[in-house]
C-alpha cells in the first residue's frame, strides 16, 4: 500500500469516526440530558475509527456505510449509558423505562442520515479518485464533448447470389410513382 493510500485511509476513517462521535455524543447529551466524559468520547472515537479503517479500503455501497453507521451509532449510545456516573441511580437517569427506546430510536435515525450524508462523500471522494486516474486529454475532451464516438456502419460483402429485392409486407403498399410527372415524360 502506498504512502498516498493509508493517508487517505486514515483520513476517511477519521471523519466517519468525527461524524459518528460527534452527532452521537450531541444527540445522547440533548436527548439524555446526561454529559460525555471525555475518556469516553476517546473511546469511542478509538472504536468507530477503527471500524472505519477496517471497511474502507475499496469503494463500499450506501447499504454498507448506512449498517456500519447504524452500528457504531447502537454500540455508542451503549457505551455513553455505561459510562455514566454510579451516583446517577437507573431511575434518575432518562435511559430507564421506555424512554430507553426512544433514545435508541434517535441513535437510529441519526445513524442513517449520518450514514447516508457519509456514503455520499465516500461516493465523491471515490469519483475523484477514478478522475484523478484517467488520461487527461481524451477524457477531457469526452466530458466537455460527450460520449458520442463517431460511428463507423459495419462492412459486410454481400455476394450477387445471395442478393435480392427485398418484398416484404412494409413494402406492398408503397406506391412506386417516383420521377417527374407523367405529363412531362411525354414527347
Amino acid at each position: 500500500m502506498s504512502a498516498l493510500e493509508r493517508v487517505s485511509r486514515l483520513t476517511r476513517a477519521a471523519v466517519f469516526a468525527a461524524v459518528c462521535v460527534v452527532m452521537s455524543a450531541g444527540g445522547h447529551v440533548l436527548a439524555g440530558g446526561t454529559p460525555v466524559t471525555v475518556w469516553t468520547l476517546f473511546v469511542g472515537m478509538v472504536a468507530a475509527f477503527a471500524l472505519a479503517y477496517a471497511l474502507n479500503r475499496h469503494e463500499r455501497g450506501p447499504e454498507i456505510v448506512v449498517t456500519a453507521t447504524a452500528g457504531a451509532q447502537l454500540l455508542l449510545h451503549e457505551l455513553y449509558t455505561r459510562s455514566v456516573s454510579v451516583s446517577i441511580t437507573q431511575a434518575d437517569h432518562v435511559h430507564a423505562g421506555t424512554n430507553g427506546v426512544g433514545m435508541s430510536v434517535a441513535h437510529l435515525v441519526v445513524a442513517v442520515m449520518s450514514g447516508w450524508w457519509l456514503y455520499r462523500g465516500e461516493s465523491a471522494f471515490w469519483l475523484m479518485v477514478r478522475l484523478w486516474g484517467m488520461a487527461p486529454l481524451p477524457k477531457l475532451r469526452r466530458l466537455l464533448v460527450g460520449a458520442v464516438e463517431p460511428f463507423t456502419p459495419p462492412i459486410r460483402v454481400v455476394l450477387a447470389a445471395e442478393a435480392k429485392t427485398y418484398r416484404g409486407p412494409e413494402l406492398v403498399r408503397a406506391i412506386p410513382r417516383r420521377g417527374p410527372p407523367a405529363l412531362l415524360n411525354a414527347r
